[in-house]
């Protein structure tokens, strides 16, 4: 099966400005909301006629070094992006590693509601899904307060709250400022590319070039896109041998956008990583980031 992607959901994948080995883990605390979230949601199923099982993921276990990267540690990140780039075809050469979602791993932890609502029939599944929207939007406004349609939506809700509160706080802040100026002068002096300089963007300019090439392979491919939902695209089927020159590549990228911004991202990710907490913790995502 090839996987789809929704074009609003790729920051989810990788956070931004780092590798998808750099971001946080999940803020203390995340477990408890979401199990109230799920207690809810199956108590809310049940009074709709479905069977649904409360299903909490377990919590995302970090390395010792991806903790230190995602704060800004110099040599952590020159270690992580050495071996993953910014951790985008990474997925396919390393696929046990991030995990890749195509890619069964060896200790599958499996949400048992798949299994349930893959078992209904295709109008009884529509059904389900809208049922399911409702009540998962009942059940985080009760635990959170937060109004949502939806998962896909509270997502997309949460995202936009993070980069408000990225631009908000970080792009304003003239030491940060200041180090991305530098950020910038380096890596055109190094051939690169450069558009916007304000810190959110020069954060974002590498694994987003990265991100950009997947997104084309997955769309150029063989596999007809034209029925997918706007902003959706197959994800590339590549194996490790083909994905393993593109990651080459993505390593020198990923290297010399850390050489140029060793400074910055010592002053920027820390407080990235402080916004990208509170808001876990507002909008109750638990293992989001």
């Amino acid at each position: 099966m090839r996987r789809v992607t929704a074009l609003l959901a790729l920051t989810l994948v990788a956070g931004c400005g780092g590798t998808a080995a750099e971001t946080a883990a999940p803020s203390p605390g995340g477990q408890g909301v979401e199990q109230r979230k799920e207690a809810e949601m199956a108590t809310c199923m049940k009074q709709k006629g479905f069977k649904y099982v409360a299903y909490v993921r377990p919590p995302v276990q970090l390395s010792d070094q991806r903790k230190k990267a995602s704060s800004g540690d110099y040599e952590s990140m020159r270690a992580e992006r050495a071996k993953h780039g910014f951790g985008h075809f990474s997925l396919y050469v390393y696929p046990k590693e991030h995990p890749n979602p195509m890619v069964k791993p060896d200790n599958p932890d499996i949400d048992p509601n798949w299994a349930i609502q893959g078992s209904l029939s295709e109008e009884q599944r529509k059904a389900y899904q809208s049922a399911k929207d409702a009540c998962y939007a009942a059940a985080l406004k009760k635990v959170t307060g937060k109004n949502v349609k939806s998962v896909i939506d509270h997502y997309d809700v949460a995202e936009k709250a993070r980069d408000q509160a990225l631009a908000r706080e970080l792009d304003t802040d003239p030491s940060l400022a200041e180090k991305a100026q530098v950020m910038a002068d380096c890596l055109k002096g190094k051939g690169y590319r450069v558009g916007k300089t304000n810190p959110t963007a020069i954060a974002e300019r590498g694994t987003a070039e990265i991100r950009a090439q997947v997104v084309e392979i997955g769309k150029t491919d063989d596999i007809d896109d034209s029925k997918l939902t706007p902003g959706q695209y197959y994800e590339p089927s590549l194996t490790a041998e083909e994905a393993r020159p593109y990651l080459t590549k993505e390593i020198k990228v990923a290297l010399d956008d850390l050489e140029c911004g060793k400074d910055f991202y010592a002053a920027y990710l820390p407080k990235q990583q402080e916004i990208f907490k509170r808001i876990d913790a507002e909008f109750g995502m638990t293992g989001w980031s």
